[in-house]
């Protein structure tokens, strides 16, 4: 065990600072047009905050007026997010989540530290230190675990490598989805035939799965009402996909597609959708922080040898949905709500979870919606915080395609009430 925080893990902060009491607040603010408002949004910004009903979208009239909402705006305020590209905003994930587990002494806290991966592909090698800013990060992470005591479950998402090139996709005659931070998988709709023959002639595309492919890592559920893309393309490895809708941004580096990855637990963790299963078995008992740390890989994981399969049949998890969602869910991507190379916005207008990217309903069985514990989420890695951890109490910057656009704060009322906040 890293000495930095050798005894941590019998350290379960009994005390009763932060002891702040929810009581009240799903019937301080709870009714939106008469519906039960089940989750409140906070957007802190420069400008203004706003207060959402977060199913909806719409705004929350008759505020919510508790101890609470009011200590979460005031720590939202107090450390504005600086940006998926500053590299001060690892200290802004430990300190907003050291602030958080003193108000609500959660069960369970996830924090996700995605800078380091995002500026390892969008700045310029030249104008940062990569293993300074890596041991920054580790340094963050002992800090949060040493100030907590927290059983730490923590994880690298694996590496990248310099980008060898783009492969362009602009000029397709079908339909392209994909993310738009240097993709290796894309969604292809309804191409045409010199859409295929381009494809295929290209070294850099190192897969074209047709749908029937698809069903070998993931089956639509029941209630899917998106697109299923008709391929699923595949970069080769240091290659990205360009697309309409990638970043303007140079891209520097891209996902290695690292098959296994670093993970330093207290059980061991063979697969990644271990994680989920061994996280939930020690909440029995323990206080446990599951720590996501993007863009690192096992040469450079500071935190022992150890690593797990990263992999489904012949995908590869990447950050993002998939890989999220298998280590918080325990679930492989064959049964997460949406497909690889997914990214259906359409009837955006009206939406239902408007600030959860393309999510329609959120995730169920994460760690963090257990009933019988609290838990809190703090994270730069915008929408996916909120949605993979499904924590009682959750805050991330809120940025869209890099750009800043504030904080964003989502709690969970049903879960907060009185007679509830106090179970351990």
């Amino acid at each position: 065990m890293p000495p930095v925080w050798k005894g941590a893990f019998n350290s379960h902060h009994q005390s009763g600072c932060g002891a702040v009491m929810l009581f009240a607040l799903i019937q301080a603010a709870s009714f939106l047009l008469g519906e039960i408002t089940v989750k409140v949004g906070v957007i802190c910004s420069e400008e203004e905050t706003r207060y959402l009903h977060f199913k909806t979208g719409e705004s929350l009239e008759n505020l919510p007026k508790h101890h609470l909402l009011g200590s979460i705006v005031q720590l939202m305020k107090k450390y504005p997010y600086p940006g998926d590209l500053a590299p001060e905003s690892i200290d802004w994930v430990t300190n907003v989540a050291l602030e958080l587990e003193q108000i609500y002494k959660p069960k369970f806290v996830f924090l996700s530290y995605a800078n380091f991966y995002l500026i390892s592909l969008l700045k310029h090698p030249g104008l940062y230190d990569q293993e300074a800013l890596r041991r920054h990060l580790f340094a963050e992470v002992e800090r949060f675990l040493r100030q907590t005591g927290l059983t730490p479950f923590i994880v690298g998402t694996g590496g990248t490598l310099p980008l060898e090139g783009e492969v362009d996709l602009t000029e397709l005659d079908g339909f392209v989805t994909a993310s738009r931070l240097g993709p290796v998988y894309a969604g292809l709709y309804q191409p045409s035939k010199r859409d295929l023959y381009y494809l295929n002639q290209l070294e850099a595309v190192q897969m074209i799965l047709p749908q029937d492919r698809f069903a070998q890592v993931w089956r639509p559920p029941s209630n899917f009402e998106g697109g299923i893309p008709n391929y699923l393309l595949v970069a080769a490895r240091g290659f990205a996909f360009g697309t309409p809708d990638s970043t303007k941004r140079p891209l520097y580096r891209v996902n290695a597609r690292d098959n296994r990855i670093p993970v330093y637990a207290p059980d061991p963790i063979k697969s990644i959708v271990d994680i989920a299963p061994a996280v939930k078995k020690r909440l029995r008992k323990e206080r446990v922080a599951l720590v996501v740390l993007e863009g690192i890989d096992l040469e450079h994981f500071a935190f022992g040898n150890d690593s797990c399969s990263n992999t489904y049949s012949w995908y590869t998890y990447l950050p993002g949905e998939g890989q999220y969602l298998a280590m918080t869910t325990g679930r492989h991507i064959i049964d997460h709500p949406y497909p690889p190379g997914y990214r259906d916005y359409q009837d955006e207008k009206g939406k239902t979870y408007p600030f959860s990217g393309y999510y329609r309903s959120l995730p169920i069985g994460t760690i963090g919606s257990l009933s019988s514990k609290t838990s809190i989420a703090v994270g730069s890695r915008s929408v996916l915080t909120h949605v993979a951890s499904g924590a009682d109490i959750s805050i991330e910057g809120y940025t869209r395609s890099l750009k800043q656009k504030g904080t964003l704060g989502v709690i969970e009322i049903s879960k907060t009430r009185k007679d509830r906040t106090r179970r351990r």
